[in-house]
């Protein structure tokens, strides 16, 4: 049987081999991000290119799939990095490129703007982001844990 000082020990050194675990994953993470960085904003241009085109009335079927796919691999790949609401954006851009509407395009370019807007952040962890969301949702009183 342990005592009460062993435990705490055994605790204290769990919590700071899952801390230097967790700082070694994020930096990890923020090293990837720097060299994805470039990819990620030639990725927006490109949509924003399409967008253009959907407004000018001349979107072609080959840059309405680039930027769909574009779409596609930032939405996976922002949420790697921990941009969840840019991810989010990216993802409702997908899925509004398969059959795009020049009536839609100010709403794609306010989804566009929150994806742009969303990797200016830093590089976190999902889990850390889901926790500071459910944090902030408590200290407020709400039932969700994604607030929008």
């Amino acid at each position: 049987m342990q005592t009460a000082p062993m435990q705490t020990a055994l605790r204290s050194t769990r919590t700071s081999e899952s801390d230097r675990a967790r700082a070694w994953t994020v930096q990890a993470l923020r090293s990837v991000w720097a060299h994805q960085h470039d990819r990620v904003h030639d990725r927006i241009d490109l949509i924003e290119r399409s967008l253009a085109a959907l407004t000018g009335g001349c979107l072609d079927a080959d840059l309405r799939r680039e930027a769909e796919r574009a779409a596609h691999m930032l939405a996976g790949s922002l949420g790697m990095f921990g941009f969840i609401g840019a991810s989010d954006a990216a993802h409702k851009l997908e899925l509004e490129l398969v059959h795009p509407m020049p009536d839609r395009a100010p709403a794609l370019r306010a989804l566009l703007l929150g994806v742009r807007a969303g990797v200016q952040g830093t590089v976190t962890l999902c889990s850390d982001v889901t926790q500071a969301r459910s944090t902030s949702t408590r200290a407020r009183g709400l039932s969700t844990a994604y607030p929008r």
